[in-house]
């Protein structure tokens, strides 16, 4: 097949890396040998006097102030960024950057998942869980020396959310059945959240970035936006890419620096940053500098590793074996990482701009159970991951707590069984040259598309392909720019169907999947609403949107499951995303690396702040 030809013409491309690095680095450990044997004898021994005891004590606060410093080198899939602006952005990667500038209310604490106060110092839930208080930390500051105060907080929330300055997905997750919070300022560090009824996961939602009203009104001057128009047309192109970093104000560990179109993005540190080292006093972050370089695929993430250009190496599970067997002589750890919380799946547009028949045979139940037949996901496993992945059946990620036990996908390909559906449904088959057509005789045929730079979404594109051959659906495999393919699907345009992989947000929470499965969500990809004259909303997308009311409208856990679980039924039941398979995932860290440790949420870094160089 197709699939393993690609495959193994990879694995092949890989291993060559890896022994390429394995002859660079050996010759490099062998020139520093002498002085890492010179060091550890230098921090051998016992303390045998005063003078060495007040020695030892030197050293210590010596060790604690050589943590800062340095450069974290993490690396990026994909190109630049479409925005830094986290209210307005859509993919991961400009959520990542506007999250690390812009800190929320509150965290998560990555063992339990439980909220934990970040800017703010404290807050209180009322008795009848309507009511959160939340009071700010004193001395908290924006990059620019200005404070942060309850201003800033209602700004973000009442102008830019609620109001509905920033186009943002967050609108779908702090609203039940349309109603939305009430933010009232008490003082200038107290501000108060009333919900007009229970609202479950109302406090993660403390977690939304907190915007500078100062320098966002400021902008608006800049550009003349004075109707809530104008500046929402303007606040779309808040924090571009192309802003000057001087003129970035922001409040979390490190401060935009510099961007190399088509290479990296750099950030500083930022001196005013809330946090401070707890034995120092001295102001967190430690690393004076952080770099994403961008990578388009494994081979390149691999080389900079090796190379010492990164820090961090996400493992697929093809190369896992490979990894583990070179961590001791590379000075790295090999981390497993458990089950990915992150769903892949294929999906057909099924919004009014398709034009006929395509329309007709998307929004045909029976055909989209047809495909799902049609793919072997144990292929999926085998091929693209190894063997090391799980078939998925959910929206819910193989950890989540609230995951549906009871659902069930056919791993295997069910060709025959698919074909049974379609023929009865219409279709007809033409077996000697394996071509389907629909009851009018027209070929069954469509462009797949994925974003380049995903080698294991390209190698899925090429199974499923072979797949739906099978049963005579011809597949036109095509892949596009991260940002374009983007573009096509949040306006539901110029595309037919798609593969991609969701993440972010809580697995905990499923509330946190309000923007794709609520009706009017943002990112209700399947069959986007603000793109359509007259959209269509069917049956089961007004059960979905009532499963989410009833969701968070609920506190016992038990009760709360229940309705999942009968969310994810329907999810199954009617197939707008066909689930795939998630891989087991890997982390290769050096081992001079310190601040990170594994967790059930939060990754190998739950605090990057924290994270510091050792010796």
């Amino acid at each position: 097949m197709k699939n393993l030809v690609f495959r193994h013409k990879l694995l092949a491309f890989q291993v060559r890396s890896f022994l390429y690095f394995s002859v660079y680095l050996s010759l490099f450990l062998l020139s520093s040998a002498c002085s890492k044997i010179s060091l550890s004898q230098s921090l051998s021994g016992t303390f045998q006097n005063a003078g060495d005891k007040q020695k030892s004590q030197v050293n210590f606060k010596e060790k604690l102030r050589s943590r800062f410093g340095g450069t974290l080198k993490l690396t990026q899939r994909g190109q630049d960024a479409k925005t830094l602006n986290p209210w307005t952005s859509t993919e991961a990667t400009s959520g990542e950057y506007g999250s690390l500038m812009f800190p929320g209310l509150v965290k998560f604490n990555p063992d339990t998942d439980k909220a934990e106060p970040l800017l703010a110092e404290s807050f209180e839930i009322s008795k009848d869980e309507k009511t959160i208080t939340v009071k700010l930390r004193e001395k908290l500051y924006w990059s620019d020396g200005q404070p942060i105060t309850a201003d800033d907080v209602l700004f973000t929330w009442n102008e830019l959310l609620i109001q509905g300055i920033a186009l943002s997905s967050a609108r779908d997750i702090i609203n039940i059945n349309g109603k939305f919070p009430e933010v009232i300022k008490l003082d200038d560090k107290t501000i108060e959240f009333k919900t007009s009824e229970v609202f479950a996961p109302f406090l993660r939602s403390l977690g939304i970035e907190i915007a500078p009203k100062h320098d966002v009104e400021r902008f608006f001057k800049k550009h003349k936006a004075k109707t809530f128009s104008e500046k929402q047309k303007a606040f779309e192109k808040y924090l571009s890419i192309f802003t000057k970093p001087e003129e970035i104000v922001s409040s979390g560990p490190f401060k935009f620096s510099k961007i190399q179109r088509g290479e990296r993005i750099e950030f500083i540190r930022n001196p005013l940053y809330y946090d401070v080292d707890s034995e120092t006093g001295k102001r967190l972050p430690y690393f004076n500098r952080l770099i994403y370089s961008y990578i388009q695929d494994d081979s390149a993430d691999i080389f900079k590793f090796l190379a010492k250009e990164s820090d961090v190496l996400g493992v697929s599970p093809a190369n896992a074996a490979l990894a583990k067997e070179l961590s001791k002589k590379y000075n790295y750890t090999l981390y497993d990482l458990g089950t990915s919380n992150t769903t892949n799946f294929i999906w057909f547009n099924l919004s009014k701009n398709v034009p006929k028949p395509q329309y007709d045979w998307f929004n045909n139940l029976v055909f989209r159970e047809a495909v799902s037949l049609a793919i072997d996901r144990k292929s999926i496993i085998n091929n693209v991951y190894q063997g090391l992945g799980t078939p998925l059946s959910s929206a819910l990620g193989e950890n989540s707590s609230f995951l549906n036990l009871d659902l069930k996908v056919n791993k295997r390909a069910l060709a025959k069984d698919a074909l049974k559906l379609l023929i009865a449904d219409g279709f007809r088959f033409d077996a000697k040259n394996k071509i389907l057509y629909d009851k009018n005789s027209n070929r069954v045929e469509f462009d797949l598309l994925s974003n380049s730079g995903s080698r294991e979404r390209e190698l899925m594109g090429v199974i499923i392909s072979d797949n739906l051959a099978e049963i005579g659906i011809k597949v036109n495999f095509k892949l596009l720019e991260f940002n374009n393919y983007v573009g096509r699907i949040m306006q539901g345009q110029n595309y037919s169907a798609g593969i991609l992989a969701l993440g972010g947000g809580s697995n905990n929470e499923p509330n946190t999947g309000a923007n794709v499965w609520k009706s009017d969500g943002r990112l209700h990809l399947f069959d986007p609403k603000g793109f359509q004259k007259q959209p269509l909303i069917r049956d089961w997308e007004r059960e979905i949107d009532e499963q989410f009311i009833k969701g968070v409208q609920t506190l016992d856990f038990n009760e709360r499951k229940a309705i999942y679980d009968e969310f994810q039924v329907t999810v199954f039941k009617y197939k707008p995303l066909i689930y795939l398979a998630s891989p087991k995932t890997f982390a290769a860290i050096r081992n001079d690396l310190r601040g990170i440790r594994k967790t059930k949420y939060g990754g190998m870094i739950p605090d990057i702040a924290k994270c510091y160089r050792g010796v």
